[in-house]
């Protein structure tokens, strides 16, 4: 355990795990029960943490207090990084596919990601199938319908949500040109590059790497919210 369980905790929690923290002890939830609120993969080490910080509902006010600054601090909080695919080692600053496999490893509770084409070059089926196998990590994957094959990814993919583009009621196929990977509601890399072999290697392709609660979680809540409508399910075939 750390020296310092405190900074430990601040830095192990994601905003949102600290705001429903901070809900359960409000009304006085036992910490076996409210730790529930966290994945089943970074449970016991939350646990731990909020047992060596002393938090818990017999001292309710300093955690809700201490557990929503860390919320708050991390709503807050916003980091910009360049990154770039360039031929050879030209790309001196955040290279993309590095970064890629980095923010996907370090999933903790969830991976939405969208991409206009996915070709089978692609380093990211490794990465998403791997984070989609972690215990307590939900995938969700979109892509668009007349470029990406949706049924293969599907397959390639079974235990994440895959979501193609879908027809227009005057019956023209939506194109869905978005390419972005958010992880656990809170890093958002928006990116030039499709999930291929080109765009992760040969090509000059440019993304932002932002770590901004507010902006991921709203960048989600817009694509859940075109499921039925402007996105179609997509599911294995018997």
């Amino acid at each position: 355990m750390a020296s310092d369980p405190l900074a430990e905790l601040g830095s192990f929690l994601t905003a949102t795990e600290a705001e429903r923290l901070a809900l359960q002890f409000e009304t006085c939830t036992p910490v076996n029960v409210a730790v529930r609120e966290i994945s089943i993969s970074r449970r016991e080490q939350v646990k731990e943490l909020l047992a060596a910080s002393g938090f818990g509902p017999s001292d309710r006010e300093r955690s809700v207090s201490v557990l929503r600054a860390i919320a708050g601090a991390k709503t807050v909080l916003r980091e910009l990084i360049p990154v770039w695919t360039m031929p050879g080692n030209e790309a001196n600053t955040g290279h993309l596919t590095s970064e890629f496999h980095r923010i996907l490893g370090a999933a903790r509770q969830s991976v939405t990601a969208a991409t206009y084409n996915f070709q089978d070059t692609s380093q990211m089926w490794t990465a998403l199938k791997a984070a989609s196998e972690q215990p307590g990590v939900v995938v969700t994957v979109y892509v668009d319908a007349g470029v990406a094959d949706a049924a293969t990814v599907k397959v390639q993919l079974p235990r994440a949500t895959v979501y193609r583009s879908a027809l227009l009621p005057n019956g023209k196929q939506l194109i869905s040109h978005a390419k972005f990977i958010v992880v656990d509601h809170e890093v958002l890399l928006i990116t030039s590059a499709n999930f291929s072999f080109s765009a992760e290697n040969r090509n000059i392709e440019f993304g932002i790497l932002i770590r901004d609660t507010a902006l991921a979680a709203s960048v989600e809540a817009t694509m859940r919210s075109k499921h039925g409508s402007l996105y179609e399910l997509v599911q294995l075939v018997p």
